[in-house]
C-alpha cells in the first residue's frame, strides 16, 4: 500500500517510513509520483488543524491516503506564539 506524504522534507519522509514500512506501507512524496501537491494556506489555529488541511488537500489531488505533519516553535517569551 502507498501513502502520499504532503511534504518534500526528506527527514519527515524517513520518520514516517520508519514507522509505517513494517506495516507494509510505502511512503511517497508527490514529486516522486510525478504529482504536484498544492501549497496550502495554513489557516488552522493549531498544528493539528494545519496538518489536516495539508493532508486533505493532498488526498484530493492524489487520490491516495496522505499524511502530513505540521510542527513549529512555541516561544514561552511570546506567550506561546
Amino acid at each position: 500500500m502507498i501513502f502520499r506524504l504532503a511534504s518534500q522534507n526528506p527527514y519527515k519522509k524517513a520518520e514516517f517510513a520508519r514507522i509505517l514500512e513494517p506495516l507494509g506501507i510505502t511512503i511517497q512524496t508527490g514529486p516522486e509520483a510525478g504529482i504536484d501537491l498544492p501549497d496550502v494556506d495554513e489557516t488552522g489555529t493549531t498544528f493539528e488543524e494545519n496538518a489536516l488541511l495539508k493532508a486533505e488537500a493532498g488526498c484530493r489531488v492524489s487520490g491516495l491516503p496522505t499524511l502530513s505533519d505540521d510542527s513549529g516553535l512555541c516561544v514561552d517569551a511570546l506567550d506561546g506564539a
